[in-house]
């Protein structure tokens, strides 16, 4: 705060040297008032709602996911402009969510994403996501959690407050104060700030179940899927594109080969995209292993380093 009045008052003094150099008289009020352009703050930028429509459209799979989340802006435009018509006052957004789905799956995307959503339609004042985890809200001493929790929800207020790996709380006695921290928080702050807990589906509806007011705080709950072989597939094109690289029929079959076996073989906490980009990784450090051999050939070509064989998606 020391710091920002500093700025304002030599903002302040730079606007009253221009008005004097203009030829214009200074009064003793306009030396003791601080004037909206004196104090440095940009507002945030102008969102468009179809650009961030049309961002969630271009995410990969996730077709209930956006199916969701366009019923939600949709919904926020007939309340609104039914509240309008009917003259009565617009209640803005008044739901928390639950993002229920394996690591992976793009809920922190979606969750930024929805934060523009709702800025852009005006129910809340900025697109401000603040991602938390156990850590930020804990604190090793009884009695020093809800202080630290209760701060760091306050600074979400106006923006959304995103709770990843939720199911972290539960557990303990500290993870348990942050939890009773919240709840009651989340409805003190009802249509101010947007909360959204994230996790594994068991998990998160065991969080759940560690106090009963928390089902009636999260009262929408969007799911998130397991990217198919296909989708897994077009992951890792997207990634071979960036990095300016080029599959060979034969290397684009066996990594389809690959991923539809993974997805086969999947268990509960299927990592999705994460698997994908651990893939990756291994198939370069499979073609350095190749090609480490073969660039010592008098013959060899530079344009064998942006080529992925089959052999490299072992």
């Amino acid at each position: 705060m020391v710091k920002l009045f500093e700025k304002t008052k030599a903002r302040r003094a730079n606007r009253l040297a221009q008005l004097h150099a203009g030829g214009q008289t200074l009064t003793r009020e306009m030396y003791l008032t601080i004037e909206a352009e004196d104090i440095p703050y940009d507002p945030p930028k102008m969102i468009d709602e179809e650009e961030c429509m049309a961002e969630l459209n271009q995410l990969i799979g996730l077709s209930g996911v956006k199916r969701e989340v366009k019923e939600i802006a949709d919904y926020i435009k007939v309340e609104r402009a039914k509240a309008e018509a009917m003259g009565k006052k617009f209640q803005g957004v008044v739901d928390h969510y639950l993002f229920v789905g394996n690591p992976g799956t793009g809920k922190t995307t979606v969750a930024r994403i929805m934060g523009n959503i709702f800025y852009s339609l005006g129910v809340l004042p900025s697109n401000r996501l603040l991602e938390v985890t156990r850590k930020d809200l804990v604190e090793g001493y009884v009695g020093q959690t809800a202080t630290k929790t209760a701060r760091v929800v306050k600074r979400a207020v106006g923006g959304v407050f995103f709770i990843d790996e939720a199911y972290s709380l539960m557990g303990d006695n500290f993870g348990q104060e942050a939890t009773n921290t919240i709840l009651p928080m989340l409805l003190d702050y009802k249509g101010k700030m947007v909360c959204i807990a994230a996790g594994y589906p068991r998990e998160i509806r065991q969080w759940i179940d560690t106090n009963s007011g928390l089902e009636s705080r999260f009262t929408k709950v969007i799911h998130f899927e397991d990217y198919n072989p296909d989708e897994l597939a077009q992951i890792f094109r997207m990634k071979v594109k960036k990095d300016k690289l080029t599959l060979t029929p034969e290397a684009e079959n066996a990594m389809h080969v690959y991923f539809t076996d993974l997805y086969n073989r999947r268990e509960r906490n299927f990592a999705n995209a994460r698997e994908v980009n651990n893939y990756f990784d291994r198939v370069k450090k499979n073609q350095s292993s190749r090609l480490r051999h073969e660039m010592e050939r008098p013959d060899f070509d530079p344009a064998s380093y942006s080529i992925l064989l089959p052999e490299d998606m072992g």
